[in-house]
């Protein structure tokens, strides 16, 4: 069909002049709209990302209590946070060196091996001596701190390493069977009468939660580890003792797992084969989970609170609910990376590797 000469002027007119013919705001609006983008975008980026793991634990909680009413009751509750407690203080130990953009595979072995001489030692008839498991620990973080910082290995093959090397010596040391200890002062500190109605392992937890966050939220030291996971060559430049910090910072980790396995053989009463090896992934996951990037630099122990708490929920409501052993690892897997997928706050980890 041919067009009129009228219609196609107009036609002509449409194409020269097309905004006329569009509902657009005035230039004032249209900023206004995008600066309300902005806000909300603003807003989402700086507390909607923040918010999501608080709100994955709300549902898992909603999920579980709908199908167990046992689940929120005060003593499953307390339940929860007790068990939780040890991987508490070793995801703890991880976070600081995933700070840095390093990470530390060695943090249960390292509860194990110091659990086990503390418990050798008791045997032994020196049960002051105990106490040795947290400078032994501390030993344990600086022969990791040492090859990386200085030897200039790859942490990852490093701490797995160290990882065997120290599984090992615990296996060798007990000659592969339970070992077990009277230690009251340790069962008292660990098992004792609770303190505000609170278990005391769950306070060992909370000590190491403050002492943490203070280090690496308070102090130059942790702003250095900020620093070294931010851009660890921009760091070096700027004149930041980086080799020192990372020993330092292993050396804390250790210090750290050594706690955790003088927990561990309290709760326990003694010390058995492969004690810290259930420890090994969930520490690392529950750091991830709560939102500290792998890469460094974002995140802190306040952090890792949400993802321990995340898997203790996990475990406790599967126990509740009756799921089937056989499936309750994959379920597991399945909520971890789900929970992974919503808590990793990609626009401050920039690279997911």
């Amino acid at each position: 069909m041919t067009m009129s000469t009228e219609q196609s002027i107009n036609t002509a007119e449409s194409a020269e002049h097309p905004v006329e013919d569009a509902h657009l705001p005035e230039p004032r609006e249209a900023t206004g709209l995008v600066a309300t983008r902005q806000i909300r975008e603003s807003f989402w980026r700086r507390w909607g990302a923040r918010l999501l793991p608080y709100a994955l634990v709300i549902c898992l909680m909603i999920l579980f209590s709908a199908l167990s009413p046992a689940f929120l009751t005060p003593d499953n509750l307390l339940n929860i946070l007790r068990a939780s407690s040890v991987l508490m203080v070793l995801a703890l130990s991880s976070t600081i060196v995933i700070l840095s953009g390093s990470i530390d595979l060695s943090v249960g072995a390292v509860a194990a091996l110091t659990g086990t001489l503390a418990v050798i030692m008791t045997a032994a008839g020196n049960p002051g001596l105990i106490w040795l498991a947290l400078p032994i620990g501390l030993v344990c973080g600086l022969v990791n701190g040492v090859l990386v910082a200085y030897a200039k290995l790859p942490s990852f093959l490093t701490t797995l390493g160290t990882l065997f090397i120290f599984d090992g010596l615990a296996l060798r040391l007990t000659g592969g069977a339970a070992v077990f200890m009277d230690h009251p002062l340790l069962d008292g500190l660990v098992n004792g009468a609770d303190v505000l109605g609170i278990p005391n392992v769950i306070w060992w937890a909370v000590l190491a939660l403050i002492v943490m966050s203070v280090i690496a939220y308070r102090t130059p030291f942790g702003r250095h580890i900020y620093a070294i996971g931010g851009n660890e060559r921009v760091a070096r430049l700027s004149g930041l003792p980086v080799s020192r910090t990372k020993l330092w910072m292993f050396g804390l980790s250790g210090l750290v797992a050594g706690i955790g396995g003088l927990m561990l053989i309290g709760q326990g009463g003694g010390s058995s084969p492969g004690m810290g090896g259930p420890f090994l992934l969930n520490a690392i996951a529950a750091v991830v989970m709560g939102g500290t990037a792998l890469s460094g630099g974002s995140g802190g122990p306040l952090r890792t609170v949400i993802g321990v708490l995340t898997l203790g929920i996990v475990t406790n409501g599967m126990t509740l609910t009756q799921v089937d052993p056989n499936y309750q690892t994959v379920i597991f897997g399945v909520i971890v990376l789900f929970a992974v997928l919503v808590t990793v706050r990609r626009s401050e980890t920039g690279v997911v590797k």
